[in-house]
């Protein structure tokens, strides 16, 4: 027996889920619907079948071609024009000789097709309708048959005074070739509306056959949603993919699912998806194929689709996802929820109970969205964050949105300029930086390629260099999952907030020049970088004081790039040192902080085992350092700071320093006791960096995470130098750094954060200034309000993300703790 699927609807109910794919491929429990449907009709031994396409024709052959992977033969029909439901068969009239079944490729069902066909030949019926009984026939055609089946009535769609009957048309028909008598060629015919009745009047036997079994034609948005909950509690008898991990929890093939992770029954996980620590999937949640659902995230009653990235802390409450998203870390998707193909929603968003959101959309960070989102830009207002280009590693910044970032740069440079690049050693970090050259290329950038290299380093080339600038592809500081692309200007820093602007409207305009072959920038590789960066920065180094000292030190390198590098130079100085993680992994990235707790505890335990003068913990990134003293004291951040001021003031008289604006007051305090002067920043590296170079004055810069300028050689952060100059100065000077550290006073710094809307960030600036007008305020970064000589809160709004920070400084721990507290509950109240 032979059967025709009719897969040609558009589905337009179903909106925005078929905006991108067709109605017989939308997948239900991970398992597009028509596959559902094969099975059925392999179950039934009919194995010859023709599909009738319309809509999306090419996704439906692409996806089961001859049908032979699925157990069937399938053949294909493409209407050019809608034919109706019986016109689009009568275009394959001459396939069928015999008795032939028709179902729509968009219906799951149960029910038993045999017995259906056996009720039609035991009748002799030349059509046969497939009935069903439903709560509501609102929706449907309702058929009404005499105690031999024989079809009486029926009406499609009727209103509830029309309702004579609540026995439905499933759309299965089982059909003698006889009917084709009754079409012409190439006319528009539907069975309900212009078949079945002409039949009936005509006195032929059509008849009804009322089956037991599960049917649901997924007309609209909420029967997709119950459609699944009804497989799950085997209210249909379905096949799922994957095997039983437990009772009524299903696992596809190459999933990585963290023993913390809980996975409520029933539930149902697709192939090579990664669960991460303490997220939860519960019951009656579907997750497609290759998604990745991070630490934390809670899905319940929701359904995502292949290709999706949750993550951490999200919360999903019978939402759908659809394919190839991003939900971003903090955010909510409220019941009802629909997210399209293709969208990113932002950090800590929450979109509102049945908002829904259509394809390739992008919400940004702590959005709240609470109408459908159907038109709109494709990309959001900023496409840089505080240090660069920043987004999921491999999700977000993927090789093509790399191209594209190249394209957009190289585009607002001269053609014929020269670029340095270099990336950290983390494989994705080449992947991506590859892709961002052959997007410079094509635009007729030319590329000088240092490979491999510390930060530090690429900035000095760009600076030394007739490069426009420079490019820098890591793993982001404090986010692992982030990648992170920096740009330089030919000074070395980041560029300005302008420039980022221009590239902005390129990249989202995709406004590029075109560049004939000829033009296409060259790429060469730089053979020796750190020799001519370390025979010019050693001009600004005592090399023969630290020789003469003889450190004996103990150096963690963070599995970076300078471990490859900085051996040769300590050698230099006479150094006797020993390497902690001084290999490069491209499978492991780099350590992001100088911060690291763990490290700094290891580091110490070798320090003292060793009776090290010194320990020196390094980013990965080789811009910032922790130290150890030789009690095996780690020194770090404000304190590390403070410790090199009084180093600096030791060799410049009446020194000229820059600090962020959230550096503690002793800073102030230990430099007008050497009669110099402090400059107050922003709270970034660029607005630092900025400083730095413009003024010429100003001798030493640094930050409270251990990063420290020495505009005498390059106005940012450099591991090198910084651990050159403490050498240098410790030698100079003969100070013990354990002492030296044990005078510093304590520091009592507290800070937390909040979530606030791009909007009330403006309102809450404005409330804040006016409320403590009358105030000792700063108005550098955010609000400062300035209470003793010893304390201070900074109330700061978050360039990059819908938050603000709340940070304070007092004498005590427990009053800068108060503090924090007390100004939360203000800035709580102002931005609710």
């Amino acid at each position: 027996m032979k059967a025709v699927l009719m897969a040609g609807g558009e589905g337009t109910r179903l909106r925005p889920l078929t905006l991108n794919k067709p109605k017989p491929l939308m997948p239900v429990c991970n398992k597009p619907i028509m596959e559902h449907i094969l099975e059925r009709l392999r179950e039934a031994d009919i194995t010859e079948i023709y599909v009738t396409l319309h809509y999306l024709a090419s996704e439906i052959q692409t996806y089961f071609n001859d049908g032979k992977n699925f157990g069937v033969n399938l053949f294909y029909s493409i209407e050019e024009s809608p034919l109706g439901t019986a016109g689009a068969v009568k275009l394959l009239e001459k396939y069928f000789t015999d008795t032939f079944l028709i179902m729509s490729g968009d219906a799951l069902t149960d029910i038993d097709l045999v017995k259906a066909v056996k009720f039609h030949k035991k009748v002799g019926s030349i059509a046969t309708i497939v009935l069903t009984r439903v709560e509501s026939p609102l929706e449907y055609g309702v058929v009404i048959v005499d105690d031999a089946g024989k079809v009486i009535r029926f009406l499609e769609k009727p209103g509830w005074g029309e309702v004579f009957s609540d026995t439905v048309n499933t759309g299965i028909y089982i059909l003698e070739p006889d009917v084709f008598n009754l079409m012409e060629e190439g006319g528009v015919y539907d069975f309900s509306r212009d078949l079945f009745p002409r039949l009936l009047a005509d006195g032929a036997p059509i008849y009804g056959s009322v089956q037991d079994g599960y049917w649901c034609d997924i007309g609209n948005l909420k029967q997709y949603r119950e459609v699944h909950q009804d497989a799950l509690m085997g209210k249909i008898k379905l096949r799922f993919p994957g095997k039983k991990l437990k009772p009524d929890v299903w696992v596809g093939e190459a999933c990585e699912i963290s023993p913390t992770a809980e996975i409520h029954a029933p539930a149902i996980i697709g192939n090579n998806c990664k669960i991460k620590d303490n997220a939860q999937i519960a019951d009656f949640s579907i997750v497609g194929d290759n998604c990745i659902i991070e630490d934390g995230a809670v899905l319940a009653r929701t359904i995502v689709w292949n290709n999706s990235y949750i993550g951490k802390a999200v919360s999903a409450v019978g939402a759908t996802v659809c394919r190839n998203n991003t939900v971003e870390e903090d955010s909510r998707l409220e019941d009802g929820v629909i997210v399209g193909d293709n969208c990113t929603i932002g950090k800590a968003s929450i979109i509102s109970p049945q908002v829904k959101i259509w394809p390739n959309k992008i919400i940004e960070s702590g959005s709240s969205i609470n109408m459908s989102i159907v038109w709109g830009q494709n990309w959001p207002g900023t496409l840089f964050s505080a240090l660069g280009v920043k987004g999921i590693a491999n999700i977000q910044v993927t090789p093509e949105y790399a191209a594209r970032l190249g394209t957009a740069y190289g585009a607002y440079l001269p053609k014929g300029s020269t670029i340095i690049t270099s990336r950290s050693p983390h494989k994705l970090a080449r992947i991506i930086k590859r892709s961002m050259i052959s997007g410079l290329m094509s635009m007729g950038i030319n590329v000088l390629d240092l490979r491999v290299a510390p930060i530090p380093l690429t900035r000095h080339i760009v600076r030394v260099s007739h490069a426009k600038g420079g490019i820098h592809t890591r793993i982001s500081p404090y986010e692992p999952e982030m990648l992170l692309i920096e740009f330089f200007d030919e000074n070395g820093i980041n560029i300005s907030t302008d420039v980022e602007r221009k590239i902005e409207n390129l990249f989202f305009r995709q406004d590029y020049r075109r560049t004939e072959p000829e033009e296409v920038g060259q790429l060469e590789y730089y053979a020796d970088p750190f020799k001519g960066y370390s025979e010019h920065f050693m001009r600004f180094i005592n090399a023969e004081a630290i020789r003469k000292r003889r450190f004996k030190i103990v150096i963690d390198y963070s599995h970076g790039s300078l471990s490859a590098m900085l051996p040769p130079l300590l050698s230099r100085y006479g150094c006797e040192a020993v390497s902690v993680n001084a290999y490069m992994d491209s499978a492991v990235a780099p350590r992001p902080t100088a911060l690291d707790a763990s490290g700094l505890n290891q580091l110490a335990a070798i320090v003292k085992s060793l009776r090290a003068d010194l320990g020196i913990l390094v980013d990965g990134e080789s811009e910032k350092i922790s130290l150890v003293d030789s009690t095996g004291n780690s020194i770090t951040g404000d304190r590390l700071f403070l410790l090199m001021i009084q180093l600096i003031a030791k060799k410049y008289k009446n020194p000229i320093i820059a600090a962020q604006v959230r550096a503690p007051l002793l800073v102030d305090k230990i430099v007008n006791e050497s009669g110099g002067t402090v400059i107050r920043t922003k709270s970034n590296s660029r607005s630092l960096m900025t400083e730095v170079f413009a003024n010429s004055k100003i001798c030493f810069g640094g930050d409270p995470k251990g990063g420290f300028m020495f505009p005498e050689f390059q106005p940012v952060f450099d591991a090198v130098v910084s651990i050159s100059k403490i050498l240098e100065l410790i030698a100079l000077y003969d100070i013990n750094i354990a002492e030296l550290n044990k005078n510093i006073p304590p520091i009592f710094i507290q800070q937390e954060s909040i979530p606030c809307t791009w909007d009330a960030k403006g309102k809450l600036m404005r409330t804040l200034v006016e409320k403590f007008k009358d105030e000792k305020i700063d108005l550098t970064d955010g609000v400062k309000l300035f209470f003793t000589p010893d304390s201070w809160v900074l109330i700061r709004p978050d360039p990059a993300e819908p938050v603000v920070h709340i940070i304070a400084e007092a004498d005590t721990e427990r009053d800068s703790k108060k503090l924090v507290r007390e100004y939360k509950k203000i800035v709580s109240k102002i931005v609710k």
